[in-house]
């Protein structure tokens, strides 16, 4: 069975991952050569973001396909 929508949901995650993933490593990097900062303490943030990003594209690939079967 061929599914006739594109996939480029899944192309999208990937990529705000990849944009989340570099900032990160340039934050990272940034805390840990200025003194007095601990860099430990913007994982939570990035691991929300990161947690938001995948929730929001789960929701967007399964919403629209329980709306397609409810026809």
């Amino acid at each position: 069975m061929q599914n006739d929508e594109p996939a480029e949901h899944g192309s999208l995650v990937i990529a705000a991952l990849l944009i989340l993933a570099i900032a990160f490593a340039g934050s990272w990097i940034l805390a840990y050569v200025r003194p007095g900062t601990n860099p430990w303490s913007i994982v939570p943030w990035f691991g929300i973001a990161a947690a938001i990003i995948v929730l929001l594209g789960i929701v967007t690939d399964v919403l629209p396909r329980r709306r397609r079967k409810g026809r």
